[in-house]
């Protein structure tokens, strides 16, 4: 659901016109990042519940769609804006008298025309997503919530779908565990809703959110995590706000084309998927596993930021930029991947959620922040950004948890 309302924000964007068409515009975009942030947080959240435990390297390989997204992104902006886009010299229609030369709705449509088609694409990942792809309800998840006659039924599904025998569950099994725990269960969902039902569900929900706290162990770990979102968030933001607008800056004081600008911005992006292959490899290591993945990563992410501010060359400038981005692709799906792994099943996927809201938090204070420093040598937008992975890098190395060989919970 979350990707069709992306979709469809991210049509509606190309809609506004006339003089409150930045409004909104900017109001669509913000329902785009509304729908994307469903997203990113559940996604691992799922697919842990169904993979093996010596088969979670893969957890990290989800995020090789985000840099191949990007890049098809830049691809079809690569085709449509330099191509459809008004002389950066005439100024807008509502600026001038009529009949004054100016750029008009018509001539300027590139970029309307990539929101429809990375909208379109939105809309078919929704399509085969809800038509296509039957997902499962975690099992643990629904043992929680005492459903347990569903969660048998979902196990023998899993069976069936692998080609294995059934497994030898049975619900009055599940029955005797209730009772000789009643206090494990959470109840079942009542099949009559009403407003008021739903919305006591939903505070009962929010009241099992204290399971974060629930060992001094988790909830340490739970507060670092908090941090460390924060800091990745505040500088991914700083590099995907900024390091264009400053490589575009060198590109135009050597006379690039926006075409060249955006062929640029592919070579930048595609070997972030590299940076998710290296990620599902080294979490593996023997006496490194997720923590010190983590740490490694955020380091050299800070690093490759830092010396970004002493390159002048064009080349050098994209090539730090494409390092950026490999070790922050590589730092992000080793995250994305490890924050599932850290909670019991039944908050697991509220847990990642919340940790991606203070990441996003951060996230839209950072821009903000750096602001100021854009209009001089943009040096204090990179430093920024390397305080803020620093920071991540430094609370990781307190993790008290560590996932490489433990099963998920």
């Amino acid at each position: 659901m979350t990707a069709a309302l992306t979709g469809l924000f991210g049509i509606l964007v190309a809609a506004p016109y006339g003089n409150h068409a930045y409004a909104g515009v900017c109001v669509l975009t913000g329902l785009c990042g509304f729908g994307l942030g469903g997203n990113i947080p559940i996604d691992a959240s799922i697919v842990i519940e169904f993979l093996p435990q010596n088969r979670r390297w893969l957890l990290p390989l989800l995020s090789m769609w985000q840099p191949i997204g990007v890049v098809v992104n830049c691809a079809i902006a690569y085709g449509l804006v330099p191509r459809y886009r008004c002389n950066p010299a005439l100024p807008a229609c509502s600026a001038v008298a009529v009949g004054l030369e100016c750029c008009t709705r018509g001539s300027n449509i590139g970029w309307r025309m990539l929101m429809v088609a990375c909208g379109g694409i939105s809309f078919t990942v929704f399509f085969i997503r809800f038509f296509c792809f039957n997902f499962l309800e975690s099992p643990k998840f629904l043992l929680a919530r005492g459903r347990d006659a569903d969660a048998v039924r979902i196990v023998e599904q899993i069976a069936a779908f692998n080609r294995q025998p059934p497994p030898q569950l049975t619900l009055i099994e599940f029955e005797e565990l209730d009772r000789q725990f009643p206090q494990q269960t959470t109840g079942a969902m009542n099949s009559k809703h009403t407003t008021l039902s739903v919305l006591a569900q939903g505070l009962n929900r929010m009241k099992n959110l204290k399971g974060l706290f629930r060992s001094r162990s988790l909830g340490y770990t739970t507060v670092l995590l908090w941090i460390v979102y924060m800091g990745d968030f505040w500088s991914f933001n700083l590099a995907g706000s900024f390091l264009p607008i400053i490589l575009a800056r060198r590109g135009a004081e050597q006379d690039v084309s926006v075409t060249e600008t955006y062929r640029q911005y592919v070579y930048i992006y595609l070997p972030g998927i590299l940076g998710t292959i290296m990620a599902a490899a080294m979490i593996e290591l023997p006496g490194i596993g997720r923590k010190w993945t983590l740490v490694f990563g955020a380091l050299v992410q800070g690093v490759s930021m830092a010396m970004y501010t002493q390159v002048t060359t064009l080349k050098a400038s994209v090539g730090l930029n494409a390092l950026e981005y490999i070790m922050q692709s590589f730092f992000n799906a080793v995250l994305y991947g490890f924050t599932p792994e850290v909670f019991p099943a039944p908050i697991r996927g509220s847990a990642a959620g919340l940790c991606s809201t203070w990441g996003r938090l951060a996230g839209i204070i950072a821009p903000i922040a750096a602001r100021p420093y854009i209009s001089g040598n943009s040096d204090g937008v990179l430093w920024l950004g390397v305080g803020g992975i620093f920071v991540s890098a430094f609370f990781l190395i307190f993790l008290p948890i560590e996932t490489r060989k433990r099963a998920a919970y």
